[in-house]
Formats: structure tokens, sequence, C-alpha cells
């Protein structure tokens, strides 16, 4: 039976009071956010060589705010990887019971609807975005959003049977678990971030960006140590980050960077306390001794502080009550995120100024410069 037209209306109305909309990033363009498939034809996949290499891809690109016609609020991530994510965070809980069904509550707003461009406009720079092992590239859709707002192009990959769950435009679900979150396992994580290093440069193949392009690399936990390997790999890499991420895997740590690289770290996570840091950072500094690379620490982080968990458990009044967040404002940390990562690929990729990455700020006393070793532009 079909509802009244006002009954129907109530009905939506009261659904919409019960979402929560992410803070909107206080940033200079808007955001669209578009997803791809992306198929590696005449390319195995490395982890089930039955079928062809395909990954899934969150497109995040700015929209200039005059040009922006319409906002819409979308989900946060689609119901089916929410309800995914439900089970695995229930189990990871133990006994704090997980509130089921609040991340499909989850919303952004997006510009979904622009002016037509000038094919005349310049290209933004891009940015790949890497997640962590076994995460869902929908845990940085409010990061990607606020990358794109500073003006860069940000692309977030997936990656099928280590990511712990794609799903695919016809109904294709794959389900990840093949990569162990086990340090001693150095060969499987090796051949995780050589797979990685090659879907990232079918993203930059896709895209059509030329060899002689600068592209960011931003990696988070399992996604730092894909940022160093990857940058070897592609040429096209031209600068890097690691957030909070152990430089695990095979060769990792001992081929240090190859290009400007940030270390950015939870509080007490650094080349003293990590000895995948310390050698990461001595490689670099014997192979490359003037390479720009940097080590922030920010005072009171955790690992979740890095990725979008801290931002959603502080705006949901129901992951708060399960301790989801963390003790550092989430809606800070992303402004401060932010505000560094855009800094640094201003200057590596722009060639303009260090900006925060010249030192310690009034701005942000809570960041720490623990090693700089080069200051020099590129």
């Amino acid at each position: 039976m079909q509802l009244p037209k006002v009954l129907t209306a109530i009905f939506y109305f009261f659904l919409k009071v019960q979402a929560v909309l992410l803070p909107i990033p206080h940033t200079p363009y808007l955001a669209k956010w578009t997803t791809s498939e992306l198929i590696n034809h005449g390319f195995p996949d490395p982890f089930n060589t039955s079928h062809t290499r395909r990954i899934m891809i969150s497109r995040y690109t700015p929209v200039q705010k005059r040009d922006c016609l319409e906002t819409c609020q979308l989900p946060y991530m689609p119901e089916f990887i929410a309800s995914v994510e439900d089970e695995i965070f229930r189990a990871d809980m133990g006994d704090t019971p997980w509130p089921r069904g609040v991340l499909a509550s989850l919303e952004v707003e997006m510009c979904c609807k622009e002016r037509r461009r000038d094919h005349h406009d310049k290209p933004r720079p891009l940015l790949l975005l890497g997640p962590g092992l076994n995460t869902t590239r929908y845990w940085y859709s409010a990061m990607g959003q606020s990358l794109a707002g500073m003006g860069f192009e940000v692309v977030v990959m997936d990656h099928p049977y280590e990511t712990d769950v794609v799903q695919y435009p016809d109904g294709t679900v794959i389900y990840g678990g093949r990569v162990p979150a086990d340090a001693e396992a150095v060969e499987e994580l090796r051949f995780a971030l050589e797979v990685r290093a090659k879907d990232a440069t079918l993203v930059l193949d896709w895209l059509k960006v030329p060899k002689s392009a600068k592209v960011g690399f931003v990696g988070s936990s399992f996604g730092g140590p894909a940022a160093a390997v990857a940058m070897r790999r592609d040429g096209r890499i031209a600068a890097g980050v690691n957030l909070d991420g152990g430089m695990f895997g095979a060769g990792v740590a001992e081929g240090g960077a190859v290009r400007p690289f940030l270390m950015f770290g939870a509080d007490g996570h650094n080349t003293t306390t990590d000895e995948t840091w310390g050698r990461f950072w001595d490689a670099t500094a014997e192979r490359r001794p003037g390479l720009w690379m940097k080590e922030l620490s920010v005072v009171n982080a955790t690992h979740r502080t890095f990725l979008d968990f801290s931002l959603v458990g502080e705006v949901s009044e129901e992951l708060r009550r399960v301790g989801f967040g963390g003790v550092v404002s989430g809606v800070w940390a992303m402004g401060m995120m932010t505000e560094y990562l855009t800094d640094f690929f201003r200057f590596a990729l722009m060639g303009e100024g260090e900006g925060l990455l010249a030192g310690e700020s009034g701005r942000f006393p809570e960041v720490k410069f623990l090693r700089p070793q080069g200051t020099q532009p590129l």
C-alpha cells in the first residue's frame, strides 16, 4: 500500500533527523565525490589469478564554491559496507556493545551539481591516499573531502583481498584477510606492498597522469610503507607521507625514502620507539643525506587519530558512549592534518615555501618536530 504524500514526507523528515552529518570542513573549496571501478586488463589478480585485477576508488574533486549549483547529503559509507564494519567492530569491542546501524546513519555533505567546467581549467595537484591494512577506503571519506577542500584532487584506493570488504557495481563482494597483521610476516607484507604499488600505478595510468607529473601519496598506517614502496616503483610519485604506520615488509625500512617524505606519528610512536622507523630514517640519511624528510609527533594522539575514526567518534553520541573517539578532538585533528598535509604538498609538489613544516607553530603547539633532515626546496 502506498503511503499518502504527507505521511511519506513526515517519515523521511524523521529519518533525516536520525542521520548524523559530519562537520563540513572550513576550506576554500567544496568537494565532489565519485566512485569508479578500475580494471587492470591483462593483469591477473595476484591474490586470485582466476580473474583480472579490479579495484575500487573514491575520487574527491575540488569545486569552486561559486561553481557549485547544489549540495547534497550522501551516506558516509554504503549500507552493506557499514553492516560488515558493524560486525567487525562488534567482534573487536568484546564485552562493550557496539551500536549496530550507527555507521549507516552517518552522512557527508558534498557538491553534487556544478557548472560545466572550462576545458582550459588548470588541473589540480593529485594526491593518492592509501588506507590501513584491512581498512575500507570509506574510513577516509572525511579526509578525502577535507584535502579536496584545499584544492587537491584526491583518490582513495581499496585493495581487494587485503581491504576488509570491497563491493563492486555488479554486486560482487570480495572480503579481505589475505594479508596478516603481523610485523613478522615480512614476505607476505612485502607481497601486499608490491600489489599496492601496482594498484597506485593503475590509478595514475587510468587518470592519464603524464610521466613528467608530480603526484603526492598519503599513507595511513600500512599505507605509510605502501607510499614508500610506490615511490620507488613509479617516478610520478614525488612526495610521500606516513601517517603513523610501521615501516613493515621486507626491504621497506632498509630502502629508506627516495623523495621528500614526512613521518607523522602518534604520541610516543617515533624513530626511537619503533625500530622500523629508526631503520627507515637511518637508511635515508645514509643513502640520500640531502633529502628533505621530517618527523612530527602529535601530543595525546593515538593511531586512530590519523583517519576518520576520531572525527566520527566525536560527532556520534552513540560512538562516544562506547569510547570510539579519543583524547584528541576529531574535528581538531582533521583540521590539523589537513593544514600540515596541504603545506607539505604545496612545498614538495608545487615549489612553495614550507609553511607549517618550517618548524613548531603557536597555531598547533601539540605538533612536535622530532627530527628534521634538510630544509632545502626542491
